[in-house]
């Protein structure tokens, strides 16, 4: 603002001038009469240069004729391919046209919806604070999800990175330490590229907070990580500590699950002629009664009741 100071006196006092009946700000310019001067302010739509101090237009309009004018940036075609623009005054932005979204990256684009058969193993999931709580979609083999989707995830309609609370992962993601911040409804936009034609569905998860605690571990990990020799039998121990969660039948085997992770899924393990499920001394066990180099991979051991489902992993070589 350009300020000027001035005031006359009256019979022994100082009384203050209104500059501003003089007009001597520029045509650009606003009069604000204050006392003992006045100020030059930019009428609206316009800002003063920093250089030459005068009174230009600002961004998004021109000057015709002393006024400055909205300019319709559409003309110019700024938006993308699937995108209409849409003129506001002072600027513009661009809207999905109809039949496009926004995709994973948020640029507009044209899908295919299709009927989802991927699907949450779980819709409602119930965790216990400082627990991992995983979240995983079936309906797709992993080696799918790796070479064809992304999923884009929000929180409570805000969205979400995995990564910032715990970790991603190919069909799912995991969060870690769980807390009543993290409880909430989590939506995954699942986008799949096959053939140069994208397809798109969404899931639904619902995470909610319980108290009691729910922890797995390898008993015996340490010494799994030598390796095993075939034909002597090999048992893998997980030991389930449970806080404020009771078990129908602590002594039944079956509060496990126990799987052999694979490139195109996780594979459910039953007792067999080569493999017993059992617990014994305080611990489940998975038995393998005769080991061979095909036994050679990553087992996981489960425990996924009343909603709460957290697991444990192990690697075995076998020689």
């Amino acid at each position: 603002a350009v300020v000027s100071t001035q005031s006359t006196g009256v019979h022994g006092t100082c009384e203050d001038i209104n500059e501003c009946l003089d007009n001597p700000c520029d045509d650009t310019e606003r009069c604000s009469n204050v006392e003992g001067s006045y100020i030059c302010d930019c009428l609206d739509t316009f800002v003063r240069d920093r250089k030459t101090k005068d009174c230009v237009c600002a961004d998004g309009y021109e000057n015709q004729d002393g006024k400055c004018v909205d300019v319709d940036e559409c003309e110019d075609n700024p938006c993308g391919e699937a995108e209409v623009c849409v003129n506001d005054v002072g600027k513009y932005h661009c809207d999905c046209k109809e039949g496009a979204e926004k995709g994973e990256d948020g640029t507009c684009q044209e899908f295919k919806h299709i009927e989802c058969d991927i699907k949450p193993k779980k819709d409602k999931i119930k965790g216990f604070k400082g627990t991992n709580v995983n979240v995983k979609l079936k309906g797709e083999k992993k080696k799918v999800f790796k070479k064809y989707a992304k999923i884009a995830w929000t929180k409570n309609g805000e969205k979400w990175n995995p990564k910032d609370d715990g970790k991603d992962k190919l069909n799912g993601f995991m969060i870690r330490k769980f807390d009543a911040d993290d409880a909430g409804l989590y939506v995954g936009s699942i986008y799949i590229d096959m053939d140069g034609e994208v397809s798109k569905c969404e899931v639904e998860v619902e995470i909610e907070l319980i108290e009691g605690s729910v922890t797995l571990k390898i008993e015996n990990e340490d010494a799994l990580m030598k390796p095993q020799k075939a034909g002597k039998e090999l048992k893998i121990k997980c030991d389930l500590d449970l806080d404020n969660v009771k078990l129908k039948d602590p002594k039944n085997p079956d509060n496990v699950n126990w799987y052999k992770v694979t490139e195109d899924g996780d594979e459910l393990l039953d007792d067999s002629d080569t493999i017993s499920i059992e617990r014994g001394r305080g611990v489940y066990q998975l038995v393998f009664l005769n080991p061979t180099p095909e036994d050679t991979g990553t087992y996981r051991c489960e425990f996924d009741q009343m909603g709460i489902e957290v697991d444990a992993d192990v690697t075995i070589e076998v020689k």
